[in-house]
């Protein structure tokens, strides 16, 4: 039995079981990753289940089950009679699809897909904006200037090269105001897209610095304050066009 000292009990603990990847998953990734760098085009058929399981060294059930989630995710199309073609993603996907591109590109977007998630976002927030200027309470203002205080405690506590949970707050910062929106909906669509807008956030902090990022909150707070979303939705633009220049 091995002796755990008291002192070191809390970093042990810290410490998750490494789970490896099942041969569905790494099935499923390498397909992703043809797709996603072009090396299988929209439109191209792929080989039969029995072919591909020939030739990869795997079970036909894990093909089967991983062109199962493929074609969920829009990656692929089955015809029948005909076979099994690549998608055009960008038409067919959905959620799970932009969560595989993050996880190909390593976490990150490449210029046009950013713009994109950006003009999504822009909408989406925009919308909150109109719905919080005009209809915002005393006490919506002060919990989201509460929001903002607590990132400014997070931040003097936070090591110099920590962003992620900086990131995080900042995120909830936004979702926050779409729920005093009182838009059933935007916090919800907002929170399904919470694994992109984290890295946004996270390389925001990264380009702006702590101090700036706070800044911009206040910003927006002071436009909220005075019901005018327009100026706040100008100032998100600006912040959106001013990070699209640096990639």
């Amino acid at each position: 039995m091995v002796l755990v000292r008291p002192e070191h009990k809390e970093a042990v603990m810290r410490f998750g079981e490494i789970v490896a990847p099942t041969i569905k998953e790494l099935f499923v990734e390498k397909i992703e990753g043809m797709i996603l760098s072009g090396r299988l085009a929209a439109g191209e058929r792929i080989p039969p289940e029995r072919d591909l399981a020939e030739e990869m060294k795997i079970s036909k059930t894990v093909v089967h089950a991983g062109m199962q989630d493929l074609q969920r995710m829009g990656f692929i199309k089955v015809l029948p009679r005909q076979g099994t073609f690549v998608s055009n993603y960008a038409e067919t996907g959905t959620l799970e699809t932009l969560n595989a591109i993050l996880r190909y590109n390593g976490g990150q977007f490449d210029k046009a897909n950013t713009e994109s998630l950006f003009e999504f976002r822009l909408a989406l927030e925009g919308a909150a904006f109109k719905k919080f200027a005009k209809e915002h309470t005393d006490e919506d203002i002060a919990a989201l200037e509460e929001k903002i205080d607590d990132i400014r405690r997070a931040c003097e506590q936070a090591d110099d090269n920590d962003y992620v949970d900086i990131a995080n707050r900042i995120f909830d910062f936004h979702h926050a105001l779409c729920v005093r929106s009182r838009n059933m909906i935007l916090p919800l669509v907002l929170n399904a897209f919470r694994d992109a807008g984290i890295i946004f956030w996270e390389n925001s902090v990264r380009i702006y610095g702590k101090e700036q990022s706070i800044k911009h909150l206040e910003i927006f707070i002071s436009y909220l304050k005075k019901r005018d979303a327009e100026g706040a939705t100008n100032y998100l633009q600006n912040g959106f066009d001013h990070y699209l220049s640096t990639m």
